[in-house]
C-alpha cells in the first residue's frame, strides 16, 4: 500500500516547518503532499518557506470563512482530491494536521492498516456520546443538523446501520473512499466528525481498529478528570505539555502522534532533558495512579 501524508494547514508557518522538519526526519522518503486553506493572498509566503518539504502545494482558494473551514474541512479535502489529488501517486492518505506532532515512521506508526481500509481515531457508536456530545446533545444548536443528516443518509442512500463519529485527529483515508466521497450529495450537510464515518458505512469501507489512536473526549464526563498524559490525541484548545510529550517518547508504549500543539517542539532536546526529566517521570506515574483508582 502506498501511504502518503496531507499536511493540511493554514497559518503560522514556522510552526508549519516545525512540524515538517520533525515529520520527515522520520520519513525521508514519503510523499507529503500540501493542503494550504488560508488566505490564498499569503500562499506565496507559505510555499516559499515550505516548498522543500513538501512533493505538492495545493491552495484551496474557495472563498469561504474560518468557520465553514473548520466545520467543513472535509470539503476542502474533497477540493483537493479532484484538482490534485486524483494525480498524484498513493492508495491511502494520512491526514496531518499544523498543530499535530508526528514523531515515527508511517510504515510502523499505522502498522495495522490495510489498503482499502479507513483509520478513524476513537471510532465508536452516536448512541454513546449522545448524552453530553457537542454536537449532537440536547439544547446544542447543532443537534438537528445531525437528524437533518441522519435522515438524508437513509432516504438517499438506504442507510440502516448504528451510525458512528469519532474525532477528526488522527485520520488516514482511502482513495476508495474519497473517490465515492467527492461525489456524495448535498455535501454541506452535516459535521465532518460524524459524516465521514457514517458515509464509510454507506459505502461499505471497512475500519482499521488495530491501531493505539483513541482520544480523549473532553465532553465525556466520566473522563473529565484524566490526567494530563491520557490527553495526548484531544481536539480542545489546550495544547499538550512539552513534559508529557517527553514522557510518551521515552515509554515504549508511549504516543507518538501528539495533537494539539500551538509551540514549536525544540528540535534539539538534549540541553533541556534533564530539567524536564523529573517533571516527565511525574507525568508518567499521575495515569498509573488514576487508572488504579478505576478498579
Amino acid at each position: 500500500m502506498k501511504l502518503a501524508v496531507l499536511f493540511w494547514f493554514y497559518k503560522e508557518p514556522e510552526l508549519c516547518e516545525n512540524r515538517l522538519v520533525i515529520l520527515r526526519r522520520r520519513n525521508p522518503h514519503a510523499r507529503v503532499y500540501g493542503l494550504y486553506g488560508g488566505d490564498p493572498a499569503q500562499a506565496s509566503v507559505f510555499r516559499e518557506r515550505l516548498g522543500k518539504y513538501l512533493d505538492d502545494f495545493y491552495v484551496f482558494d474557495q472563498p469561504r470563512d474560518a468557520h465553514w473551514k473548520w466545520y467543513h474541512g472535509d470539503q476542502m479535502i474533497v477540493q483537493w482530491y479532484r484538482e490534485r489529488g486524483v494525480d498524484l501517486d498513493w492508495d491511502s492518505i494520512f491526514v496531518a494536521q499544523w498543530d499535530m506532532l508526528v514523531f515515527g515512521p508511517l510504515e510502523r506508526l499505522f502498522a495495522g492498516l490495510r489498503e482499502g481500509e479507513m483509520l478513524f481515531s476513537g471510532l465508536r457508536p452516536v448512541r454513546e456520546v449522545d448524552p453530553w456530545w457537542w454536537y449532537i446533545r440536547e439544547g446544542s444548536p447543532e443537534r438537528a443538523e445531525y437528524f437533518r443528516f441522519l435522515d438524508f443518509v437513509r432516504q438517499a442512500h438506504g442507510f440502516s446501520g448504528d451510525p458512528l463519529c469519532g474525532e477528526f485527529i488522527v485520520v488516514c483515508l482511502p482513495r476508495v473512499f474519497l473517490e465515492r466521497y467527492a461525489a456524495i450529495p448535498n455535501p454541506d450537510l452535516g459535521f465532518l466528525e460524524y459524516k465521514i464515518p457514517i458515509y464509510a458505512q454507506v459505502f461499505g469501507v471497512p475500519f482499521c481498529t488495530a491501531h493505539p489512536y483513541s482520544p480523549w473526549w473532553g465532553d465525556d464526563p466520566t473522563t473529565r478528570d484524566a490526567p494530563l498524559l491520557t490527553r495526548a490525541l484531544n481536539s480542545e484548545t489546550r495544547d499538550v505539555p512539552l513534559r508529557s510529550i517527553v514522557a510518551h517518547l521515552a515509554l515504549p508504549w508511549g504516543n507518538r502522534i501528539f495533537h494539539p500543539v500551538f509551540r514549536e517542539y525544540p528540535l534539539d532536546l538534549g540541553h533541556r532533558l534533564r530539567r524536564l526529566g523529573d517533571e516527565a517521570c511525574e507525568e508518567v506515574l499521575k495515569p498509573l495512579w488514576w487508572r488504579l483508582r478505576q478498579y
